[in-house]
């Protein structure tokens, strides 16, 4: 990569600023990323050498350019390795290459003493534990980025549950982590143009934004609630939780016990049925409630004994908007009739105010489709041609909305869980069903009556307030705060043609008052100024210097052309 040069626009000064006030973990991160290769980049985005000149690089290895972002990131620690499991998911913005290796990453998070995370609890609970918990196993159960899990039994009716704690200091560390490294990507986005095309500060704010929201876990809790009230399969459930223990730092939820779905004890005939209740319930949530679970993997699943699916990490979720329902819908059935020309309809009619190539990128879209054209023979291949057009789209600036690219990765995801647990999974067979209930429920007249109404009233309404808005824009014009500015189209030439003509005709009218004003030296009229008759010499050789000039300056330029000419 070649640095951009220093002409570009600089770091705001917040960002530097942050930079310095975390100087100690600015130090360590500049360390690691010496120590995987990456010197060149510190040093072509000026970040303070003297932070990392005594870190030495590692040996020339086998690992590729991805391959060791995903290790730096590993190395960093959590804040790293759970924003790098959030940029997975781009797959429409970054390369493919890349994404593939950052899904492999996995939180190994070393536990955090209990005598550091009872502090926690006690705040978030108001009193000691004792008050609300009969037992309490110190020991966790699990350790992730974000926080522990550790099994317990309410106070009240002995009912067991999962005691979900939020690490000291996460949120602080976490911050730091985002603001180095939004430095780093803006500086990276400044000096290397070819970067510029995956906007490399603008996929960080957005990550950095799904990640601190998954600080505060009342999100999860209105989210699993939320899947409960309006799941109408038994069979598939999001543990319960308690609402009068949760608050942002503290989850308390019903335990559940459960298989593994990858475990062998399942019987076959039961993980069946449990894959299509899982598709099933993803593609309700997606087609018909608008709200659905972003991350459906295989390691968010849970087989009870009772033979249910429960849906774990409820932190990340995606909804979908009525009409955005609806272009998805579109969407599906373009891509399985495998009609580039239609999936270029549904996609455009949503609204994209600029210019699109669109012969370019019907023929990209015809090639991804052409790639997978095996769908209606390997149905697992659906969801990868999702992803790929995806990336077509972002090529050509088309933005789709962050919840289509959560939920491509939810389809991928139930896709590949379903396959693990039946085989002979088919997605389209499911998908299907609920395709067919959008298409009744949009088409139906009734919703249609209802949509053309909420369209006029929402005109009318426009309507009834453009004099009112009117006004207010002639008030400011008046009073100075707003201006008109008036750009014409196409006097350039005639504006450089005219100061053209007016520069020649000053210069001609200079050179006349020299031959006159020096004739009038040379023949000794001095009646008012005692000036020597050898100064009109002067005055005539500056006079043919200037007419020379002239001529030249009309040889060289030539006669300027009218549009008529």
């Amino acid at each position: 990569m070649q640095p951009q040069p220093h002409t570009a626009r600089r770091s705001a000064p917040a960002k530097a600023f942050s930079l310095l006030k975390n100087i100690v973990r600015a130090k360590e991160i500049f360390g690691v990323l010496v120590r995987n290769g990456f010197l060149e980049f510190l040093e072509q985005v000026d970040a303070p050498s003297m932070w990392f000149s005594r870190f030495l690089p590692i040996r020339p290895s086998k690992l590729t350019l991805w391959q060791r972002v995903a290790a730096t990131c590993e190395q960093l620690g959590p804040t790293f390795v759970k924003l790098a499991q959030v940029a997975s998911t781009r797959d429409d913005i970054l390369p493919p290459a890349l994404t593939t290796e950052l899904r492999r990453l996995r939180s190994n998070v070393a536990p955090v003493p209990w005598e550091d995370m009872q502090p926690v609890l006690t705040a978030e609970l108001g009193g000691p534990l004792e008050q609300h918990f009969r037992e309490f196993d110190k020991t966790p159960v699990a350790c992730g980025s974000l926080g522990q899990v550790y099994r317990a039994r309410l106070a009240d009716c002995g009912t067991p549950v999962a005691v979900k704690i939020q690490r000291p200091g996460v949120r602080r560390a976490m911050r730091a982590d985002l603001e180095i490294m939004a430095w780093l990507a803006q500086r990276a986005h400044e000096r290397f143009p070819e970067l510029r095309h995956y906007d490399l500060p603008a996929v960080l704010s957005e990550a950095a934004a799904g990640l601190l929201s998954e600080l505060d876990f009342t999100t999860e809790a209105r989210n699993a609630t939320h899947f409960n009230s309006l799941n109408p399969y038994p069979e598939l459930f999001a543990p319960r939780v308690f609402d009068h223990l949760s608050t942002h730092r503290l989850l308390v939820s019903e335990w559940v016990d459960g298989l593994d779905p990858d475990s062998p004890k399942i019987p076959s005939g039961m993980a069946a049925q449990l894959a299509a209740a899982g598709a099933r319930s993803v593609f309700r949530q997606i087609f018909l409630d608008g709200f659905f679970h972003a991350d459906p993997h295989t390691g968010n699943l849970l087989i009870t004994p009772d033979g249910r699916l429960c849906l774990l990490d409820w932190g990340l979720a995606g909804a979908l908007t009525r009409r955005q329902r609806y272009l998805l819908a579109d969407l599906f059935a373009a891509i399985a009739r495998q009609d580039p020309e239609r999936v270029l309809q549904a996609l455009l009619s949503g609204g994209i105010r600029h210019r699109v190539d669109r012969p370019h990128l019907e023929t990209e879209t015809a090639l991804v489709l052409r790639r997978h054209q095996n769908l209606t023979t390997h149905p697992g291949e659906f969801s990868r041609a999702m992803l790929d057009l995806m990336r077509v789209f972002a090529r050509h600036k088309i933005p789709l909305a962050r919840d289509f690219t959560l939920l491509a990765k939810a389809v991928l995801a139930i896709e590949e869980s379903g396959r693990r647990l039946d085989p002979t999974f088919d997605l389209r067979k499911h998908a299907g069903a609920f395709l067919g209930k959008l298409q009744v429920e949009r088409w139906n007249p009734a919703t249609m009556l209802k949509l053309g109404c909420w369209e006029a009233m929402s005109n009318l309404a426009q309507l009834r307030e453009a004099p009112a808005a009117a006004s207010r824009l002639l008030q400011k014009l008046e009073e100075g705060e707003a201006s008109l500015m008036v750009e014409h189209i196409g006097l350039q030439e005639f504006r450089q043609t005219l100061e053209s003509s007016v520069n020649r005709l000053v210069l001609a009218i200079i050179v006349a008052a020299l031959l006159v004003g020096s004739s009038m030296l040379a023949r000794g009229e001095q009646d008012l100024w005692s000036f020597p008759p050898s100064l009109g010499m002067v005055g005539y050789a500056l006079a043919l210097f200037f007419t020379l000039y002239l001529i030249w300056d009309i040889l060289r330029h030539g006669r300027h052309k009218t549009p008529d000419d």
